[in-house]
C-alpha cells in the first residue's frame, strides 16, 4: 500500500493508525504482557501516520483534533495522578512535519493568528511569577497548563499554513469529522452518566445530591462537567444553526441525522447541569438569529422539539433529577435579587473577595501571580476558585493576559462579523456560527473560567482557521479572470 493510495481514502487509515499508536503507548506504560507486540504494531502505525502527515499536513491536524475530542487523559499507577494526553504524543510529529514541509508553509500573520500569539504570550509573562510567589511545584504546574493551552497554536497554524489549492475537499471533510467526533464524545458522556464506565481516573467533585443517591454530573472524556458542556455547546450551536438555515450540506450530514445530533448534544449539555453553558448556547443562538436572519418557523419548531426531547426524557425516567434541575439549578436563578450569592452558588462573595485582593495588592495588576495558581497558591491563605474567566485572568495573568485575551476576542468578533456578510454561502454560514459561539463564550466567562478549557479552545481555533481558508479560497476564485 503506497502513500499515494492511502491519501485517496485517508480517514480509515488515519483513525486506525491513531488507535493503534494510542493502544501501543498505553499498554507499554501499563506493563501489560502483550505490550511489546502491540507497541511494535503501534510503532509501525506511527511511522505510517508520519509519512501520510508529511504528504498532507491537514491529516495530522485532523488527527490531533479528533484525539482532543474523543480520547480522555490516561492515568497509570507509576505516574501517580499525572495525566497522559495522547495529543502530546502527536506534537513531535507536528515538529517533524513543520521541519520537512517548512519551505511550503505559508506564514501569514492574519489578525486572528496575531491575536492568538499575543494572548498566549500575555499568559506566558505571568509564569515566572508563579515560580517566584508560589514555589517550584506551582510554577511547573502553571507552565504545564500553559503548554496545554498552546495546543491551539499548532491546530491553527497547521491548517492555515499548510492549505493549498487542492485541500478544499479535505477541509470540508474535517468539518464533518469534527461534528461526528463531538457527537461520539457527547454520547460517551451520556452513557458514562447513566452507567458509569469503570475507568480509573481522578475527576472533579461535581455531584448531584438526591434523596436516595449521589450522582456525578456528566463529565465525558474531559473529567469536568462545565468543560464537557462547553464543548458540546459549540456543536449544538452549529447543528441548530445549520438546521434552521437549511445548511445541512455545510456540515456534511443529512437532515434527519442532524436532528439526532441536536438531541444528543442537548442531552449531553443537560446532564452536565451547567447553567452557564445554557446561557452561552442561548446567547449564541440569539446572535446567530440576529446576524444570519435565517429563522424558519417550521424548522424552529423542530429544533425546539429536538432540544425538549432530553427534558422530556429526564422528566419521565428520573423524577429526582427533574426536581433537582427545576429546583436546585433553575429555581435558584429566581433568587438572584434577594440572595445573589446563593443564586450564583457562592460566586458573588468570591468575586468580591478577588476584587478586594486586587485593591489591596495593585502590584499584581501588571503580570498577575501566575497562570492557574489560584487553586494551589498560599499567598491568600487558601485556594480560590473564582468561576469567572475575566477575574481569573486579571489576578493570575494581570493586564498582560487579560488585554491579550480581549485583543484576540476583538479580532475574532471583527473578522467573523465581516465574513458573515460574505456572498460565499459556506463562508458566511461558518463565520456566523463562530461569531455567535464566541459571543456565547464571552457570556459564559462571567460564570466559568472557560479560558482553561484548552481542548475546546484548540478545536475552536481550528474551526476559525478552516473558515478563513474557505474565505481565502472563495476570494481567490472570485478574483480569477
Amino acid at each position: 500500500m503506497t502513500t499515494a493510495a492511502i491519501l485517496e481514502r485517508p480517514w480509515p487509515w488515519v483513525i486506525g493508525a491513531l488507535l493503534m499508536c494510542a493502544a501501543g503507548a498505553m499498554l507499554t506504560l501499563s506493563g501489560h504482557p502483550i505490550a511489546f507486540v502491540v507497541a511494535g504494531a503501534g510503532a509501525t502505525a506511527c511511522l505510517l501516520f508520519v509519512l501520510v502527515s508529511i504528504a498532507e499536513p491537514l491529516i495530522l491536524a485532523t488527527g490531533l483534533l479528533l484525539v482532543l475530542e474523543v480520547l480522555p487523559p490516561f492515568y497509570f499507577p507509576q505516574l501517580n495522578e499525572t495525566p497522559i494526553y495522547v495529543s502530546f504524543l502527536l506534537l513531535p510529529i507536528v515538529l517533524v512535519v513543520v521541519l520537512m514541509r517548512f519551505p511550503d508553509i505559508r506564514w501569514e500573520w492574519d489578525p486572528l493568528g496575531r491575536g492568538l500569539v499575543v494572548f498566549l504570550a500575555g499568559i506566558a509573562a505571568s509564569i515566572p511569577f508563579a515560580f517566584w510567589l508560589s514555589g517550584t511545584r506551582a510554577g511547573l504546574d502553571s507552565l504545564s497548563r500553559w503548554l496545554l493551552l498552546c495546543h491551539a497554536a499548532p491546530a491553527y497554524f497547521l491548517i492555515r499554513g499548510c492549505t493549498h489549492e487542492g485541500s478544499g475537499r479535505i477541509e470540508r471533510r474535517i468539518f464533518r469529522l469534527l461534528l461526528l467526533g463531538a457527537v461520539v464524545s457527547a454520547a460517551y458522556g451520556i452513557v458514562d452518566f447513566v452507567w458509569p464506565i469503570p475507568l480509573a481516573h481522578p475527576a472533579a467533585d461535581q455531584f448531584i445530591w438526591l434523596e436516595g443517591a449521589v450522582v456525578r454530573r456528566a463529565q465525558g472524556v474531559f473529567y469536568e462537567s462545565s468543560n464537557f458542556a462547553n464543548f458540546c455547546g459549540f456543536f449544538l450551536t452549529a447543528t441548530a444553526a445549520a438546521f434552521l438555515a437549511r445548511r445541512e450540506r455545510f456540515l456534511g450530514v443529512p437532515r434527519s441525522l442532524l436532528v439526532v445530533c441536536i438531541s444528543v448534544l442537548s442531552l449531553a449539555v443537560l446532564v452536565a447541569f451547567s447553567r452557564s453553558t445554557w446561557a452561552s448556547v442561548l446567547t449564541a443562538l440569539l446572535a446567530s438569529f440576529l446576524l444570519g436572519r435565517f429563522v424558519r418557523t417550521p424548522r424552529g419548531i423542530a429544533v425546539v422539539a429536538a432540544i425538549l426531547v432530553p427534558l422530556c426524557l429526564l422528566w419521565v425516567f428520573s423524577p429526582d433529577l427533574w426536581d433537582y434541575f427545576v429546583q436546585g439549578r433553575m429555581g435558584r436563578l429566581f433568587e438572584i435579587v434577594d440572595d445573589p450569592n446563593s443564586a450564583t452558588s457562592g460566586r458573588f462573595d468570591t468575586w468580591i473577595h478577588v476584587i478586594s485582593i486586587l485593591k489591596e495588592n495593585p502590584q499584581y495588576l501588571l503580570f498577575g501571580i501566575g497562570y492557574k495558581t489560584l487553586t494551589v497558591t498560599r499567598i491568600f491563605h487558601g485556594e480560590i476558585v473564582t468561576d469567572n474567566g475575566y477575574l481569573s485572568l486579571l489576578l493570575e495573568t494581570g493586564f498582560a493576559g487579560l488585554a491579550g485575551f480581549l485583543l484576540w476576542s476583538g479580532a475574532i468578533l471583527k473578522v467573523f462579523f465581516r465574513l458573515a456578510h460574505s456572498v460565499h454561502e459556506m463562508t458566511a454560514f461558518w463565520a456566523t456560527v463562530l461569531f455567535s459561539i464566541w459571543c456565547g463564550e464571552l457570556v459564559q466567562l462571567l460564570a466559568a473560567d472557560a479560558t482553561t478549557y484548552w481542548r475546546n479552545i484548540a478545536i475552536f481555533t481550528a474551526l476559525m482557521a478552516l473558515t478563513l481558508n474557505l474565505a481565502d479560497r472563495a476570494e481567490h476564485s472570485a478574483g480569477r479572470p
